[in-house]
């Protein structure tokens, strides 16, 4: 094994560690840290790309079922929409951070320099891979255990505050560079009263930045900013 590939594995071993992830997922979790930079730069053959392909359906089934038990009463628009707030990019983003993923990224040289490792795209990533390396070392239980261990507090979260974390993030942003705030329209709705999408355009000094859809105005709105977030480059690290 080459001095890299040990350095990895020990770096991994370290993060299963501190999560309590049980010993023999480290190669995994070394492979789930591996941003697409550092694969590029090193000449490794892998990266995290599909690891986060199978944690992210692995996240939407243990969340799903997890806001399903949680609240009876729900109807189908509001467990889609509160699971697309919980599963969405920033929100993974947040859970990323508090677990500190941030200091465990593997990034190339480059993007670290760029601040790689707070960009919301990135820690969503390495997250969903961590979800996706568990299931194949240890199957679903303990994937599921370390999804609903980690996630706990965003499955409890109340409905009404779905979204707010995510446009305030982009609402703070466009203010520090230019003091203006974005404007949110729906454009198109489509589908039966009982399954309606609603489509949104986010809007920044006049000029669309972004679009998103969702089953609720507000599931619209938020992924919307979600993907001017991710368009603009804008970090956690950027709106402190």
């Amino acid at each position: 094994m080459s001095q890299a590939a040990d350095s990895t594995l020990a770096h991994a071993s370290q993060l299963a560690v501190r999560l309590g992830i049980p010993a023999g997922a480290e190669e995994l979790i070394g492979l789930a840290l591996t941003h697409p930079s550092r694969r590029h730069q090193s000449g490794a053959h892998e990266d995290n790309e599909r690891l986060e392909f199978l944690g992210d359906a692995l996240l939407g089934a243990v969340v799903s079922a997890a806001l399903y038990q949680a609240d009876p009463s729900a109807s189908e628009g509001d467990l889609s929409e509160r699971r697309a707030s919980i599963v969405s990019r920033i929100g993974l983003a947040d859970v990323a951070q508090r677990m500190r993923l941030d200091d465990a990224l593997l990034l190339g040289e480059g993007e670290a320099q760029r601040g790689g490792a707070q960009r919301p795209a990135a820690l969503a990533a390495a997250l969903e891979a961590i979800i996706g390396a568990l299931y194949l070392s240890h199957g679903y239980q303990e994937a599921e255990r370390f999804v609903l261990t980690h996630l706990a507090q965003e499955i409890a979260t109340p409905r009404a505050s779905i979204g707010k974390g995510i446009k305030t993030m982009l609402q703070e942003w466009t203010q520090a560079k230019n003091g203006s705030l974005p404007r949110y329209d729906i454009i198109a709705t489509s589908g039966p009263e009982h399954e309606r999408v609603y489509e949104c355009a986010v809007r920044i000094d006049g000029n669309e930045i972004a679009r998103g859809s969702g089953p609720s105005r507000r599931a619209a709105e938020a992924a919307a900013a979600e993907a001017a977030i991710d368009l603009l480059g804008v970090t956690n690290e950027a709106v402190r």
